[in-house]
Parts: C-alpha cells; structure tokens; sequence
C-alpha cells in the first residue's frame, strides 16, 4: 500500500507539473497577442490622427498647402510631432505598448509598431482619407524580424 501512495503522490506530482507549464505558456501567448492588439489600435488611432491633419488648415497645425494637399494619399510633411505624438526630436513615439515611427511616399503614410519585450512588430498603411484607407498589412508575433528597422527614413 506504501508503494502504491508513492506512485500516485509522484504522478500526482507530474501532473500538476505539467498543467503549471502549459498555464505559463498559455499566459505568455495571451499576453504577446495583447500586445500586438494594443500596437494595432494605438496604430489605428494614430492613422486616424493623420487622416485629420491632412484635412485641417496649415493654421489650425495640418499639412502645409501646397500641390501635395490635392493629392488624398500624399502625406508629405507628417511627422510624430505634427500628428500630436511627443518624440523628444528623435522621430520616435514611445508608450507601454511599444515604440512607433511613421515614413511617408506620396501615395501612402506607413507606421510601424514595435515592442522589442514581446518581440511584436505592426505595419499600418494609410492610402487615403477613408477607414477603408487603413491597412494593417503585416503583423509578426513574437519574432521581432522587421523591428530593427526601427526609425525609417522618410522619403518622398
């Protein structure tokens, strides 16, 4: 009887084992998609920030007038700063979720989201002025593959 108590007490054992690592896992891949999630709806948010200064008067802080202000996708003069993001000069919006940069062509603004603790990477196209203008087109959990590309330089 002895022995048979120790066998029991020891898969007993093995099992609990075995459920506190899948718990663990399972809240780490819960937590690294959070993440992601919180990287897109800062992203969307701050798409939605640009599409607004594009629309407002040079005075009242949107884009500068020019032939650019005609073009609907033509982002050319958006920065961090200009869409209300503090940078400290350095182009780079940081809060809990991650640290984001913007880069702009004359047919899109592009945002990139990063937090180098999970390994999460999000890129947000804007094409336009519409919600249908957004585009989340690439999102990596937990490989952190594009996240070194990290202050894109902006181009025209």
């Amino acid at each position: 009887m002895g022995q048979q108590q120790l066998i029991l007490l020891v898969l007993a054992t093995v099992i609990v084992g075995i459920a506190i690592v899948v718990g663990i896992r399972a809240f780490n891949e819960n937590s690294i998609k959070a993440n992601s999630d919180a990287l897109v709806q800062d992203m969307v948010r701050m798409a939605n920030d640009a599409q607004a200064w594009k629309q407002k008067p040079a005075p009242f802080g949107g884009q500068a007038e020019g032939a650019h202000k005609n073009v609907v996708a033509d982002f050319t003069g958006a920065t961090m700063d200009s869409l209300g993001y503090s940078t400290g000069g350095d182009g780079v919006y940081e809060n809990l979720n991650g640290s984001f940069t913007l880069e702009y062509t004359t047919s899109e603004l592009t945002l990139h989201g990063c937090n180098d603790v999970k390994d999460n990477y999000v890129k947000l196209q804007v094409t336009g002025l519409s919600d249908t203008n957004i585009i989340n087109s690439q999102v990596d959990l937990g490989t952190n593959t594009a996240c070194t590309a990290a202050n894109p330089e902006n181009g025209d």
